[in-house]
């Protein structure tokens, strides 16, 4: 509550000086505001001094701890260097006894030598008895080494298996410590730091306001000054001016003295004559009161005889008096007003107060609110404490049938072996049937399938809806022994979180989905050998380039670790699978192919450039091929490393045929693409022809198969949907492919290794542009 102004005269103006003081009050209010943050903030930092006490109490408990930790490994290593000394003394009782059976098959060789010889000088008669007793000693002989070398490897194993789970007890515990000492340390560094930081800010602040009070002081004493010789000034203003109007009042009233005893003395005479009536003494008064009148009128126009110079100092301070006067009213209305806003002033600051109060009223029950919350915040936490935060993970985990390798074959196929072979076991599949009817496809597709994924992880399978899409990639697997998961993509996915799932802070919990799922049971014992197909089904009912943006990313960058991030910090216990580096990691194992399928109408989106240029495209045919069953015998299961290997010998022994392909889409094509169409393409095409045509040939194709099929789905679709096409212009391209397609070695154009698919994508561009 601001001091009330000292005390000045009712009727001095004193507007200025008020105002000055006004000035100081708020001053004086702002270092006071000013003050009482700053005690707020001496105080939070008071606080936070403690809290970081506590926190180095809690550093110093978790540092004993480790200690207690680092002496419980020392237990270990002495329980450890105990077992090896065991092992040791077990060795050296292996020696003995082994000592003990050479002695005694020393003796049994001595004992046999005694026989023989016994045997050489004994009758016929004892021959057969001799040699029995030597065949039972052989066989004592043969039984104890048995006997020796079964105890032996008996021992040897049990003390190798309790050396090596002692070995990885140990260092999976000083592995822990490590870690445990590692976040302490870094912990207690960020504390300091911060502690430091806000100590060095606090010193600021203090400093800052120091200088604001000395400041302060300063501007104090200055207004006060002001306001002193402001007041001191208007003060002697009035006062002069008081003594003026005082004086000009005293000869005012000296000169109405006067008067008033003139006017007595003719009363007096006029008394004196007593010999009038009442009546005439009245007239005579009013006479003589309006002759009186009239002289005073002439005094005060007519200079008087005796002093004509201060009937002028009268008549002159007489004028000046209007002004005063007027001076007066102003200062008295100013007053008034000051008066007026110092009552609105204390008004707004009565209704200032009140609203500060509604205001700390709510801040109040804010902060009761607030603390509530952070109760209720405290308890869930607290409950989390424990909780796996991967537990469809670790489920995988504590599956023992995935942690089961299962058995693979590591022997390259002959690819058109296995083209054949899967034919065949896909047509016979019971499980790949539509009722009656079996499910069969083309050796070509199954060609296009094994190169693309020599060419690429990622795979678009597009066709009409109902022709097999879905089921051929598990049809294939199933054929070749190989792994899948189906993921039924949703139309509302916007982002990667509806795709590898989201973390939950507050449950410290991650949700994990079927796909993160997908690629972690890939990377299990059970798996990790084999081929694994994700198929994304109905891939572009939403945007693949914004729920699968990560995974195209990864794609793109060849000869990386290819991994998906789940977390941005570490969090324990984590499923074994999972990567630590500035957060938690889901590897994308090496065998894993994407297959997405895709339809072409009102409820779909189409894929971007980016998505197509990364992924093998594979269009299905309308119609199944008419196929005769045969009956094929199941085959061991192929193992990733065989299937790459296939791959690798197909590079190596037809890269001719790569070479064909390559050239004749760049020396042959590329220049009227580009000038004609404003299509070009990069190394990364020519690299993905490279590794896609020779896998096709050595798969029982042909390098004209395998241009047809690039130029199809990789160059012609772009074509697809532009309205500046010109129909002679397509008319000269699909002339020019057929000129130049004997030097892919094709005998005639329109046999199966001719440009089949190619004529007919411009044969309806052709026809849609006439």
């Amino acid at each position: 509550m601001p001091d009330p102004p000292p005390p000045v005269p009712a009727d001095l103006p004193l507007s200025r000086a008020q105002e000055a003081w006004v000035e100081a009050q708020q001053l004086a209010d702002l270092y006071r505001k000013a003050r009482q943050q700053i005690d707020e903030e001496l105080a939070r930092v008071a606080d936070r001094r403690d809290e970081l006490d506590a926190e180095a109490k809690r550093i110093a408990d978790a540092n004993e701890a480790a200690a207690d930790a680092r002496k419980a490994v020392d237990a270990a290593r002495a329980e450890l260097d105990e077992d090896h000394r065991r092992h040791a003394e077990a060795e050296r009782q292996l020696d003995n006894r082994r000592a003990e059976l050479d002695r005694r098959e020393k003796e049994l060789n001595a004992q046999a030598l005694e026989v023989e010889q016994g045997r050489l000088d004994a009758e016929a008669g004892f021959l057969e008895q001799e040699r029995g007793h030597l065949h039972r000693l052989t066989e004592q002989r043969g039984q104890l080494l048995a006997d020796l070398t079964a105890e032996r490897h008996r021992l040897l194993a049990d003390v190798e298996r309790r050396h090596a789970e002692q070995e990885e007890q140990w260092h999976r515990r000083a592995a822990e410590l490590d870690a445990a000492r590692a976040r302490t340390e870094v912990e207690l560094e960020q504390r300091w730091a911060e502690a430091d930081a806000r100590e060095r800010q606090v010193r600021e602040r203090e400093r800052q306001v120091r200088a604001l009070e000395e400041n302060q002081e300063e501007d104090r004493a200055y207004l006060q000054q002001r306001a002193e010789l402001a007041v001191a000034a208007q003060l002697r203003q009035l006062e002069l001016t008081r003594d003026r109007i005082a004086r000009q009042y005293e000869v005012v009233e000296a000169h109405a003295r006067d008067l008033q005893r003139q006017l007595d003395e003719r009363n007096e005479s006029l008394r004196l004559a007593g010999f009038e009536s009442p009546e005439l003494l009245h007239q005579r008064v009013r006479h003589l009161t309006e002759e009186n009148e009239r002289l005073m009128q002439r005094v005060a126009t007519v200079p008087g005889a005796a002093d004509p110079e201060l009937l002028v100092q009268l008549q002159r301070e007489h004028a000046e008096c209007p002004g005063i006067r007027a001076r007066l009213e102003f200062d008295n209305a100013k007053l008034r007003t000051e008066q007026n806003a110092y009552r609105i002033a204390n008004t707004e600051l009565e209704e200032l107060r009140e609203h500060r109060d509604a205001l700390q009223h709510s801040v109040d029950r804010h902060k009761e609110l607030l603390a509530q919350t952070q109760v209720e915040l405290d308890k869930l936490v607290s409950s989390t404490h424990g909780v796996n935060p991967f537990p469809g993970l670790t489920e995988l985990d504590d599956n023992p049938d995935l942690q089961q390798e299962r058995r693979a074959t590591d022997n390259s196929p002959d690819l058109t072996d296995l083209v054949a072979y899967a034919q065949q076991r896909i047509l016979a599949d019971e499980t790949n049937r539509r009722g009656s009817t079996p499910l069969a496809y083309r050796a070509r597709d199954i060609r296009c399938l094994l190169g693309g994924m020599a060419m690429s992880r990622l795979h678009i399978l597009q066709g009409i809806s109902g022709i097999g899409k879905t089921t051929f990639p598990k049809a294939f697997a199933r054929a070749i022994g190989a792994d899948f998961a189906v993921i039924e993509v949703q139309a509302g996915w916007r982002d990667r979180q509806d795709l590898i799932g989201h973390l939950n802070a507050f449950e410290r919990r991650y949700y994990e989905t079927a796909f993160t799922k997908a690629i972690y049971q890939a990377a299990c014992p059970a798996h990790r050998n084999r081929p694994f197909f994700i198929i994304l089904d109905e891939m572009n009912l939403a945007h693949p380039e914004q729920y699968f943006a990560d995974v195209l990313s990864g794609l793109e960058n060849v000869g990386s670790r290819f991994r998906l991030q789940l977390t941005s910090h570490q969090m324990e216990p984590r499923p074994r699978l999972l990567d630590v580096d500035k957060g938690i990691h889901l590897p994308i194992p090496d065998n894993v192919w994407f297959f997405g399928t895709s339809n072409h109408d009102e409820t779909t989106v189409q894929f971007a450039d980016k998505t197509y240029d990364r992924a093998h495209v594979i269009e299905l045919p309308t119609t199944p091929p008419s196929l005769t069953p045969r009956k094929v015998p199941p085959r061991e299961a192929i193992s990733r490393r065989a299937l790459v290997r296939s791959f690798g010998n197909a590079g190596r022994d037809h890269h001719d045929a790569q070479e064909q392909v390559v050239s004749f889409l760049r020396e042959h094509l590329a220049r009227t693409f580009a000038s004609d169409f404003k299509i070009g393409w990069g190394p990364r095409l020519e690299q993905q022809v490279r590794d896609f045509a020779p896998v096709v040939v050595a798969a029982g194709g042909s390098p004209g198969e395998a241009a047809d099929h690039i130029l199809a789905t990789r160059i012609l679709r772009r074509l697809r949907g532009r309205y500046d096409l010109r129909p002679e212009k397509l008319q000269e391209l699909r002339d020019l492919i057929d000129e130049g397609w004997p030097q892919l070695g094709a005998t005639q154009v329109d046999g199966e290794d001719g440009p089949v698919t190619t004529r007919a994508l411009l044969d309806e561009l052709i026809e849609a542009g006439a």
